[in-house]
């Protein structure tokens, strides 16, 4: 392979997508680099849960999420319009499971921030329970809150990938890049060259920056979870103690998710999905004996302190990076994206410092 793109994407979830169809509306001609198959990753996965950060002690990376939530539905509707495909998009809102009188006091407390943070434009609610919830599960309380949505992921994968397509990307998958270099990749392949390279490789990603800065860059988290055959309907998406059931528009739930930092088989399965799903089952008492359809495990990308790491890389002249997303990566892909346009195009951007490749290596 011999040519020159204004700009290559390394990785084709869902974050490496959006920033190749973000470049591309632009104008821009764009190459997407897969080492295996579109959405083979995290993307792939079954929960699409997306929802804000709790409306206090306000900052700089809150209203970045914030601000995604906002325009979600505007970009997933373009999204789904472009490609004729449906994303399985939708504020659906969230009910948060209240354990304790501290979880009870502090959601009380956010009534009013959220209402200055979010503008009065969204609820954050407490009620003392929900019919289709069981009351043991929530002794305290939920919080009920209106900016919460949801996708389904596979779905929304094929909906960007199509979108791009559309735009004119040219997609490679089965195209692993095994070296960075200013302007180029190199890959068993051969290579390539472009104006701009954006490494969104999700886990695998870390491996080729770490080369270039000398440090460990990143973590894999595994996670693990299931899609249930049972149609919640209208019920907004319900949360505790980092489980998520998920009600998607196909008539499915996805329940998820483990967090794993050392586990032996990084894609089975094993007995804490099975754990996750009957928690899920107590506090949604409907799901009690609804059949499981799949099952899944992977490795979502966690960055080296946590945050995301967004933007150009040091020392390394026209190479960005979109990556580290691990829980939040569906809530804000288009926001990231976005950004990742701008710094291609030399446009200034304004992010918090700690969402900086520098400030996670330093």
């Amino acid at each position: 392979m011999s040519h020159k793109w204004d700009v290559i994407v390394i990785g084709g979830g869902i974050w490496g997508l959006a920033c190749a169809y973000e470049n591309a509306k632009r104008g821009r001609s764009v190459a997407l680099f897969e080492a295996g198959k579109v959405g083979q990753g995290t993307s792939g996965g079954l929960v699409g849960a997306m929802a804000p950060h709790v409306p206090d002690n306000w900052n700089m990376k809150k209203q970045f999420q914030f601000d995604a939530l906002v325009a979600a539905p505007d970009y997933w509707a373009e999204i789904e319009a472009v490609s004729q495909h449906t994303s399985g998009f939708d504020r659906i809102g969230r009910l948060t499971l209240l354990k304790d009188e501290r979880e009870r006091a502090l959601a009380e407390q956010r009534v009013q921030t959220a209402q200055q943070f979010w503008g009065g434009r969204y609820a954050w609610q407490v009620i003392d329970g929900h019919d289709r919830i069981a009351a043991s599960a929530a002794p305290f309380g939920i919080v009920c809150d209106t900016i919460s949505g949801r996708l389904h992921p596979t779905q929304a994968v094929k909906a960007l990938e199509l979108a791009c397509r559309a735009k004119g990307v040219e997609i490679f998958e089965n195209h692993r890049v095994t070296e960075l270099g200013e302007n180029i990749v190199f890959g068993v392949w051969g290579q390539a060259q472009a104006e701009a390279i954006i490494l969104a490789g999700g886990t695998e990603g870390f491996t080729l920056l770490d080369y270039h800065l000398g440090c460990n860059t990143g973590t894999a988290v595994k996670g693990q979870a299931a899609l249930l055959d049972y149609n919640l309907g209208a019920l907004p998406q319900v949360h505790s103690a980092g489980i998520y059931i998920v009600p998607h528009a196909d008539g499915t739930t996805g329940i998820g998710s483990t967090v794993e930092k050392t586990w032996g088989q990084p894609f089975e399965v094993d007995e804490k999905l099975d754990e996750v799903i009957a928690a899920a089952r107590i506090m949604c008492p409907e799901l009690v004996d609804a059949p499981v359809i799949s099952r899944w495990a992977g490795l979502r990308p966690k960055a080296r302190r946590r945050h995301p790491m967004l933007g150009p890389v040091p020392d390394l002249q026209g190479v960005y990076v979109a990556m580290g997303a691990f829980t939040i990566g569906f809530s804000i892909a288009h926001q990231v994206a976005g950004v990742l346009a701008d710094y291609v195009q030399g446009t200034e951007v304004e992010l918090p410092k700690n969402f900086s490749v520098a400030w996670h290596v330093e």
